[in-house]
């Protein structure tokens, strides 16, 4: 018997950065809670809301996000992963 991930609560991310990220997510795209198999454009996203996202994220972590970095991750699993494998390589601002 194999147990069935239910939707109800996604696991909270683990970090600051991924806190962050999901913040970007909930608050530009008005909803709860993200979980890493949400899909951008099926939440609602946008265009417009790209850059709402790569405002949020430059002013939260220091962190320049190509804004097609959504169209080519849109999952926010693989966003998130992303965005936190370049603050691995540059660093965050002021660090």
């Amino acid at each position: 018997m194999t147990a069935e991930r239910t939707r109800e609560r996604p696991a909270p991310p683990a970090d600051q950065a991924a806190r962050a990220i999901a913040a970007a997510w909930c608050t530009t795209l008005r909803i709860p809670e993200v979980a890493d198999d949400d899909d951008f454009f099926e939440l609602g996203g946008n265009s417009i809301i790209v850059t709402r996202i790569v405002a949020y994220l430059r002013r939260e972590l220091g962190v320049e996000v190509d804004m097609l970095q959504l169209w080519d991750t849109s999952r926010f699993g693989d966003f998130r992963e992303a965005v936190t494998a370049s603050l691995t390589d540059t660093g965050p601002k002021g660090a």
